[in-house]
C-alpha cells in the first residue's frame, strides 16, 4: 500500500491519488496538452517522488529516462535537462495561476531541484470532466465569464513579462502553448465574484524575464505628397527590417501612430521627410523615450529619380541601421553611459570584452551571463553570447575552469540555435565552437547560415573573414574583412588585424602596410603577432624584438612554444608555417 505524501509544510498528508489527480488535471490543460517535453518531465519526477525515489532524480536521469538520452549522456555538456526545468517551473506557475487557480493540490518544482513539491491548498476536489460537449456548453455562462476574467487578469499580471519576451522575438514561447484568450487585457470584476486572496495560496513568484532594449521606429507626421510618403515608407521598411536582423542586441517595433511611439520603447527613431524642389530631404532622430534626449542625428536628401528607383533608398536605410545597431555602433555607445537592466548588461559587458579582450571583462560577462541563463533559461541571446565568451576560455586560456570549454561552448550555441533558430548570432556562435573543435566544414556552414540570417553584421562578416584566413583561403576572407572594417568606426582591434593577415598573404602588400599603421599601437596577443610579422617584412628588426617580448609577457605559451599557440587561437598549419617564417627570417629563434 502505496503511503501518503507529506504536504510541503510537513502539516498534512496528501494522498497519492489525489496527487496523480491532480496531475492529470495539469498534464490536460492547454499550456501541457501540446508539450510533451514538459509533459514527459512532469509526469517522470512526480512517479518518482510518488515511488519513494525522489533522491534519484538528477539531470542524468532525467535526462536518459524521461527524455530519452543514450547511457554516455553528459549533463555537463549538454544543459537539456536544466532549460526544461526552466520552462517547466513558468509552465506551472502559469497553470496555478490562471486555469488550475482553485486545484485542491498545487505541484511544484522549487528552484535549484529537480523534485516536486505538493501543496494543498484547501479547495473541495472538483467535479470529474466529462467528455461530452454538450455538458460543457451546459456550463452556466456567468461560470465562463468570472473563469475567463480570472484566466486573463491573473495571467496578465504575473506573466505579461513572459509574453513580451515572446513578442520580441516574433515567435511564441517554446513548448507553452497558449490559446487566443490567454493574454487578454483584464475586464472589470464581476459583482459576487469569489475572493481569492483569503483561501488560496499565491503562485511562486516568477522571475522578472531578461529582456532587450526595444527601438519603435516612427515617420512623423503627416506626409500630403505622394511621392514623398512612398519614399518615407519604403526607407522605413528597409530600415526596419535591416535592424530586426541584430535580433539579439535590440528589439524593433512599428507604431501604428506617432501619437505615442515611446510607451513600451526605450528608444525612438523618427524620420522627418519633406520635398524641396526635385529632392526628397530626410531627417532620422534617435532619441531616448523616457526624457526625449538625442541621442543622435543625421539627414540627407536624395533626387526624385534616385528615390523613384529604390536602390539608394535601400542603401541608405540599410547604412543607417547597421550604423545604430551592429554591435559596436550607436546604441552599444549609448548603452555603455547607462545603467542598464540585467538583461542586456549582461550582452553588452560580453561585447564589450570581444571589443578589448581583457581577462576582468571576461570573467565579469561569463559570471553574469551565467547567472542569467540560471534565472532565465529561455533568453536565447545569453547562451549565444556565453558560447563566444566560452571559446574564448580555450583559445585565450582566460580563466579556465575544469572540463572541456570546446564542449561546454559547443552545448551553449546548440542550446542558443535550438531556442532561436533564425538568430544570426547564434549561429555565428555555433561557428565559433565548431572551428575550434576541428569540424572545419561544419563551422563554415554555420558561419554562411549567420550570413545569410544577418548580412548586415560586420561582426559576423568580421569572424567568418577570420576563420577563411586561418584556414589559409584568405582571398575569401579579404572582402568580408574589408566590407567589416569598412562598416564599423568602433570596432575592435582584432578586425583589423585579420584584415592585416589576409592583405599580407594575399600579398595586397600596400593595404598590409595600410593596415599594419593601425595596428602599431594594439597589444592584444593576436595584435603583437601582426606587429612582429609587419616589422619583419618591413625589415624594423628592433620593432620586432619589441612586438616579441611584449608577446612573450602578454602569453609566455607563445615563447615556450609558438606553433601551440597559434593552434590554439585556430591558424592551420600552413599559416602558421607562413608566419613563423616570417618572423624567423629577422633571425630570431622560434620553435
Amino acid at each position: 500500500m502505496t503511503e501518503g505524501v507529506a504536504g510541503r509544510d510537513g502539516s498534512e498528508s496528501i494522498a497519492p491519488e489525489d496527487i496523480r489527480a491532480q496531475l492529470d488535471r495539469v498534464l490536460a490543460s492547454d499550456i501541457f496538452r501540446s508539450a510533451p517535453q514538459l509533459t514527459a518531465f512532469l509526469s517522470y519526477v512526480v512517479e518518482q517522488a510518488l515511488a519513494g525515489r525522489a533522491a534519484e532524480l538528477k539531470g542524468y536521469t532525467i535526462a536518459v529516462e524521461a527524455f530519452g538520452r543514450p547511457p554516455e549522456f553528459d549533463p555537463q555538456s549538454d544543459p537539456i535537462v536544466r532549460v526544461e526545468a526552466g520552462r517547466l517551473r513558468k509552465a506551472l506557475n502559469l497553470y496555478f495561476a490562471a486555469e488550475g487557480v482553485r486545484d485542491p493540490v498545487r505541484i511544484a518544482i522549487p528552484v535549484g531541484a529537480y523534485v516536486p513539491s505538493f501543496t494543498r491548498l484547501g479547495f473541495p476536489e472538483p467535479e470529474a470532466p466529462t467528455a461530452s460537449f454538450q455538458s460543457a456548453q451546459a456550463i452556466p455562462a456567468a461560470g465562463r465569464r468570472w473563469r475567463a476574467w480570472i484566466y486573463s487578469a491573473t495571467a496578465l499580471a504575473l506573466t505579461g513579462m513572459v509574453a513580451f519576451m515572446a513578442w520580441q522575438r516574433g515567435e511564441p514561447e517554446p513548448n507553452i502553448a497558449m490559446s487566443s484568450g490567454d493574454m487578454q487585457a483584464p475586464r472589470p470584476a464581476i459583482p459576487g465574484a469569489p475572493d481569492q486572496s483569503a483561501s488560496a495560496q499565491p503562485p511562486e513568484p516568477v522571475a522578472t524575464p531578461a529582456s532587450l532594449p526595444v527601438v519603435a521606429v516612427v515617420v512623423a507626421g503627416d506626409i500630403v505628397d505622394p511621392v514623398v510618403e512612398d519614399a518615407a515608407r519604403l526607407f522605413m521598411r528597409h530600415l526596419v527590417d535591416t535592424m530586426a536582423r541584430f535580433d539579439d542586441l535590440l528589439v524593433v517595433k512599428s507604431p501604428a501612430t506617432a501619437l505615442r511611439p515611446e510607451e513600451g520603447a526605450d528608444y525612438v527613431l523618427t524620420l522627418n521627410t519633406s520635398r524641396a524642389g526635385d529632392k526628397v530631404e530626410g531627417f532620422v532622430r534617435l532619441s531616448a523615450a523616457k526624457d526625449g534626449r538625442v541621442v543622435w542625428t543625421t539627414s540627407g536628401a536624395r533626387s526624385l529619380a534616385a528615390v523613384s528607383d529604390g536602390t539608394e533608398l535601400r542603401e541608405l536605410a540599410q547604412s543607417v541601421a547597421i550604423r545604430l545597431a551592429q554591435p559596436f555602433g550607436i546604441l552599444h555607445a549609448d548603452f555603455r553611459l547607462a545603467t542598464l537592466p540585467p538583461g542586456i548588461a549582461c550582452i553588452y559587458q560580453a561585447l564589450n570584452f570581444r571589443r578589448h579582450m581583457r581577462a576582468d571583462d571576461h570573467l565579469a560577462a561569463r559570471n553574469c551571463l551565467d547567472g542569467l541563463v540560471a534565472r532565465d533559461p529561455d533568453f536565447h541571446p545569453a547562451w549565444s553570447h556565453l558560447a563566444l565568451l566560452t571559446v574564448d576560455e580555450y583559445a585565450s586560456g582566460l580563466n579556465v575552469r575544469s572540463g572541456s570549454p570546446l564542449d561546454r561552448a559547443l552545448a551553449a550555441a546548440l542550446t542558443a540555435v535550438r531556442l532561436a533558430p533564425a538568430s544570426a548570432r547564434a549561429h555565428q556562435a555555433l561557428m565559433e565552437a565548431q572551428f575550434l573543435r576541428g569540424m572545419t566544414e561544419e563551422a563554415l556552414k554555420s558561419g554562411r547560415e549567420a550570413m545569410t540570417r544577418n548580412p548586415y553584421d560586420p561582426d559576423i562578416m568580421a569572424d567568418l573573414g577570420a576563420r577563411y584566413v586561418q584556414l589559409d583561403r584568405a582571398a575569401e576572407g579579404l572582402p568580408l574583412l574589408e566590407r567589416a572594417v569598412a562598416l564599423s568606426n568602433g570596432r575592435p582591434s582584432w578586425y583589423d588585424v585579420f584584415l592585416y593577415f589576409a592583405a599580407y598573404l594575399t600579398g595586397a602588400n600596400k593595404l598590409a602596410e595600410n593596415q599594419a599603421s593601425l595596428i602599431k599601437a594594439e597589444e592584444t596577443p593576436l595584435a603583437l603577432v601582426a606587429r612582429a610579422v609587419a616589422s619583419a617584412a618591413a625589415g624594423d628588426r628592433d620593432a620586432l624584438e619589441e612586438a616579441l617580448r611584449m608577446l612573450g609577457q602578454a602569453e609566455p605559451l607563445f615563447a615556450l612554444d609558438a606553433r601551440l599557440f597559434l593552434t590554439r587561437k585556430g591558424f592551420s598549419p600552413p599559416v602558421i608555417d607562413r608566419i613563423l617564417a616570417a618572423i624567423g627570417q629577422a633571425g630570431l629563434p622560434l620553435r
